[in-house]
């Protein structure tokens, strides 16, 4: 069994650190009206310009921008931690008592902690007579039920929007014919008027789209299942973690746990900005000569040497974002 303990660093910076303001959707690329930033972006093309003082005008805004995310995205990677403020919906397999490390932080507010994932929606395709395969799977949108018979796939998606509860989707469900029956489990009047939307939780990892599925349907119930109990006997740590009393523990189980949280800074801390601006910088320089090349040498005048270009972040890079990375140690 794979357990993670994470080992975080003492960080000054887990509070808000003064500095320019954070670089959110809304900023302009150096000026370029109309191109926002990308979401995960640290810092805008001005602010690396403070680090190209040789660029003057805004000739290489979109050079610039392409490689800010590219940066922002590394630094991430590499410190493996998001930092832009943003809500979370995460699942999390709870091993009794002690902290529940939450994967992001600093935490700034938790909306809930629910357990006890239990079945609150049942769909089939009673027809298996016309259906060889049927099955049913949720997206970030909505539902997708997809049957084949003699070889011939059909596509059915019902979406959130258009199906806010769940007996709205049982009814949705049902409406399509061809064999397709669903029904709301527990009370009606609760589970059904549950929001639809909460039967998607987001990858933890990645940019899939898919939560629960594909669950064959055909001639069997498959179950949707939801977190309907809410835990209120908690505390959190901006540090990154949830904590209750040792008598209580948490749930325990595979995925037991759902978290709602919003974490990260409002404001960007300006060692993390300066590093993704040095590394900007960086990697700018190397875009305007040959990559492979280690020297160019004119004869009479001058030859120029390149260090080779390392695997990893810069030193200088290292150092500013230290205090900041989040250290896993796993075992087996």
């Amino acid at each position: 069994m794979h357990t993670r303990l994470s080992l975080e660093l003492a960080e000054n910076a887990r509070q808000s650190l003064a500095g320019s303001a954070f670089p959110g959707r809304a900023w302009e690329r150096g000026g370029m009206r109309g191109k926002i930033m990308a979401a995960k972006d640290l810092i805008n093309v001005t602010r690396a310009k403070n680090n190209l003082p040789q660029i003057t005008d805004s000739s290489q805004d979109t050079r610039l921008g392409i490689l800010i995310t590219a940066a922002s995205d590394a630094i991430a990677k590499y410190c493996r931690r998001d930092f832009y403020a943003r809500s979370y919906d995460e699942l999390y397999s709870a091993a009794g008592a002690g902290r529940l490390l939450l994967r992001q932080y600093p935490v700034q507010a938790v909306t809930s902690v629910r357990y006890g994932p239990v079945g609150v929606l049942k769909i089939q395709n009673t027809d298996t007579a016309t259906h060889q395969q049927a099955r049913v799977r949720v997206t970030s949108t909505g539902l997708t039920l997809t049957r084949v018979a003699s070889g011939v796939t059909t596509t059915s998606t019902l979406t959130f929007a258009g199906n806010v509860t769940l007996q709205a989707l049982a009814t949705a469900i049902i409406a399509l014919g061809n064999g397709w029956t669903a029904t709301v489990l527990g009370d009606a009047n609760d589970y059904g008027k549950w929001p639809s939307t909460d039967l998607y939780i987001a990858p933890s990892f990645g940019d899939g789209v898919s939560s629960q599925g594909n669950i064959n349907v055909r001639g069997i119930y498959g179950e949707l299942q939801l977190h309907v109990n809410e835990l209120t006997d908690f505390e959190f740590d901006p540090r990154g973690w949830l904590v209750r009393c040792e008598e209580l523990g948490w749930p325990c189980g595979v995925n037991s746990l759902r978290v709602q949280y919003t974490a990260g800074y409002t404001t960007i801390p300006e060692a993390v900005q300066e590093a993704c601006a040095e590394w900007v910088s960086e990697m700018y320089w190397q875009t305007l000569r040959d990559p492979s090349a280690v020297a160019v040498e004119q004869p009479g005048v001058t030859t120029t040497h390149w260090r080779p270009m390392a695997g990893k972040p810069s030193a200088v890079v290292q150092r500013l974002l230290a205090p900041y990375r989040r250290f896993v140690v796993g075992s087996h």
